[in-house]
C-alpha cells in the first residue's frame, strides 16, 4: 500500500457504506499504476466478486462472467446470461443479503462490444429502480482507457450524478516513489525516477523488483533493467500508445511518435513542435489533444500569459524512450549489443535531456504541494514555467513561477516566486544574478518575489548569500524529497 494510503482509505469507506440501496462507483487512471492491486485487496479483504474483461464479444464475456458468478455463488453449473440486463441484474442480486463489493475491471472493453452498457446500468440505479433499492451491492467500474474513463460522468453521459465515487488514480510523485522503490541514496533514487517515474509496476513486476541499490549499481541496473530487447521497459511506450482509443485507432501513428519525441527532446511551445515534425499548426492540434487526453502528455499553462501553453511528457519514462531508447533501438536490439558501451555514450544526453527536464518539473511539483507560504511569500495559485525577455539577454525560459489571481490581465499578475532548477550543475552566484535580472525585468508585480535555486551542488559563496538574504532560498535534494 506505499503511497496509496488515501485511495485505500476512500475505497473502504466505500465499501463499508452504510448507505442501504446499491451505490455505483468509478475508478480509474492510466495502466499500472496499482488500480486492479487495491481493488483485488478489497474484493479479498471484503468477501467480494471481482470480474476482469478481457476484449472479445458480448457472448464471449456473458459466458465468463456467468461461469464466475455461478463458482462464486457455489452454483451446481454456470449462470445463463444471455443479455447485459440480466447479468446487471444477477451482479446486484448479490447485494440482497449483504453490503457487497462488486468490480468490474477493464470496464471500457465491455463497451467496444456494448456501448449501450452505461445506459443499462443507469437504468438498473435509477432513483426507484427495484433492483437498486433491494440491493447493497458497491459496484464498482474500473477502467485505464483514460479517454473513456474520464467522460463517465461528464456532461450528458448516462451515467452522470448516478455515482457516488469517482476515484482517479495518478502515478506516484517523486517523493512516493522514493518511498516506493526504496532507494536511501537521493541522487540515485532522483535518477531512477527521472527512467521510470512514479508507475508501480514498473518497479515492481516490469523490473522484478530489481532497482539500483545505490551509485555504484545505477548503470548496472540500466543495462540489464531498461536498456535490455528482453526488458518490458524496452518496448513500453510504443504500447501505451496502442491501448488507449485515443491514439489506438490514428490513422497516422508515426506522427504520433513525432509529437512525442518532439515534446520529449524539448520541443515544449506549439510552434516549435510544430516546426519538429514539420506539418502545419492545424494538422498538429488533434494529435496534440489525444495525447493530451490518453495522458501521455500534459499541458502546462503559462502564470503570466494566456492561451501559451507548452507540452512536458506525461511520464519520465515517455522522455527516457525517446531521448535514448529509441534514438539508440536498432544498435540495443542486436543480439551481441555492447549495452554497457552504448549506455556510456548516452549517460551525457541522460543528464541533459531526461534528469535535467525531469527535475525542473519535480522543482514546480515542489512548488505546487510541499513549498510552505513562508518560503514561497504566499499560497501558490499559479504554478508553471514561462519566458522573460531581459534587456542584457540573460532572460528566456524560466522553470518555475508561482503568481496568483489578484488581477484582471495575465500580464498584472503578482509574482511571489521565480526558480531555476539545474540538476547536472553547481548552483553558484551567475544563476542568482539571472534571476535577479528575470526579477527586475518583471516589474513592480515581482518586486520582493523570493528567488529559488533548485540543484544538487552549491558553491559556498550562494550558501553564504542565502544564508544573509530572506528573498534567496536554496533547495537541494533533501530538502526536495523531505523539506518545505
Amino acid at each position: 500500500m506505499a503511497g496509496r494510503q488515501p485511495e485505500w482509505a476512500r475505497l473502504t469507506s466505500f465499501a463499508q457504506s452504510q448507505e442501504p440501496a446499491a451505490t455505483l462507483g468509478i475508478v480509474w487512471g492510466r495502466r499500472r499504476v496499482g488500480k486492479s492491486y487495491l481493488l483485488q485487496s478489497l474484493v479479498d479483504r471484503t468477501g467480494g466478486f471481482y470480474y476482469g474483461a478481457v476484449r472479445g464479444s458480448s457472448a464471449e464475456a456473458l459466458r465468463e462472467l456467468g461461469e464466475q458468478l455461478g463458482n462464486f455463488q457455489g452454483a451446481a453449473a454456470p449462470l445463463a446470461l444471455e443479455t447485459w440486463d440480466e447479468a446487471i441484474r444477477a451482479l446486484l442480486a448479490l447485494g440482497r443479503e449483504r453490503a457487497i463489493v462488486i468490480v468490474l475491471d477493464e470496464y471500457p472493453y465491455l463497451l467496444e462490444h456494448t456501448p449501450e452498457l452505461d445506459s443499462i446500468i443507469q437504468r438498473a440505479f435509477s432513483p426507484r429502480g427495484t433492483a437498486r433499492l433491494e440491493s447493497r451491492a458497491r459496484l464498482i467500474l474500473c477502467g485505464s482507457a483514460i479517454s473513456v474513463m474520464s467522460q463517465i460522468l461528464s456532461g450528458t453521459a448516462p451515467l452522470r450524478g448516478r455515482a457516488g465515487m469517482d476515484l482517479r488514480f495518478s502515478p506516484f510523485d517523486f517523493r512516493a516513489a522514493r518511498e516506493l522503490h526504496g532507494i536511501a541514496d537521493l541522487r540515485t533514487a532522483f535518477r531512477t525516477y527521472a527512467v521510470i517515474g512514479g508507475v508501480a509496476a514498473y518497479a515492481r513486476e516490469m523490473s522484478n523488483s530489481d532497482l539500483p541499490s545505490g551509485p555504484d549499481d545505477f548503470d548496472d541496473w540500466m543495462c540489464r533493467r531498461v536498456l535490455s530487447p528482453a526488458a518490458p521497459l524496452f518496448s513500453e511506450v510504443p504500447l501505451l500508445l496502442s491501448e488507449d482509443p485515443a491514439t489506438a485507432q490514428a490513422r497516422k501513428i508515426n506522427l504520433y511518435h513525432a509529437a512525442l519525441a518532439g515534446v520529449a527532446t524539448g520541443h515544449h511551445a506549439h510552434g516549435k513542435l510544430t516546426r519538429y515534425v514539420k506539418i502545419q499548426g492545424a494538422s498538429l492540434s488533434p494529435i496534440i489533444e489525444a495525447l493530451v487526453e490518453a495522458e501521455l502528455i500534459d499541458r502546462l499553462q503559462d502564470p503570466l500569459r494566456d492561451n501559451r501553453p507548452t507540452y512536458h511528457p506525461a511520464d519520465p519514462l515517455i522522455r527516457f524512450y525517446y531521448a535514448i531508447i529509441r534514438r539508440h533501438r536498432v544498435r540495443l536490439a542486436r543480439h551481441d549489443a555492447a549495452t554497457a558501451a552504448i549506455w556510456s555514450q548516452a549517460i551525457s544526453t541522460f543528464d541533459s535531456q531526461v534528469v535535467g527536464p525531469s527535475f525542473e518539473s519535480a522543482a514546480r511539483y515542489w512548488v505546487s504541494h510541499f513549498a510552505s507560504p513562508a518560503t514561497l511569500g504566499a499560497a501558490p495559485e499559479l504554478v508553471g514555467p514561462t519566458t522573460v525577455a531581459v534587456p542584457d539577454g540573460r532572460g528566456g525560459e524560466l522553470d518555475v513561477v508561482a503568481a496568483g489571481h489578484g488581477a484582471k490581465a495575465p500580464g498584472d499578475r503578482p509574482v511571489h516566486a521565480i526558480g531555476e532548477a539545474k540538476a547536472g550543475q553547481r548552483i553558484t552566484e551567475r544563476h542568482l544574478r539571472r534571476l535577479e535580472g528575470i526579477r527586475a525585468a518583471l516589474g513592480t508585480r515581482a518586486k520582493g518575489a523570493k528567488m529559488l535555486l533548485f540543484g544538487a551542488d552549491f558553491s559556498p559563496e550562494i550558501c553564504s548569500t542565502a544564508a544573509r538574504r530572506s528573498d534567496v532560498e536554496l533547495i537541494d535534494l533533501e530538502r526536495l524529497y523531505t523539506g518545505s
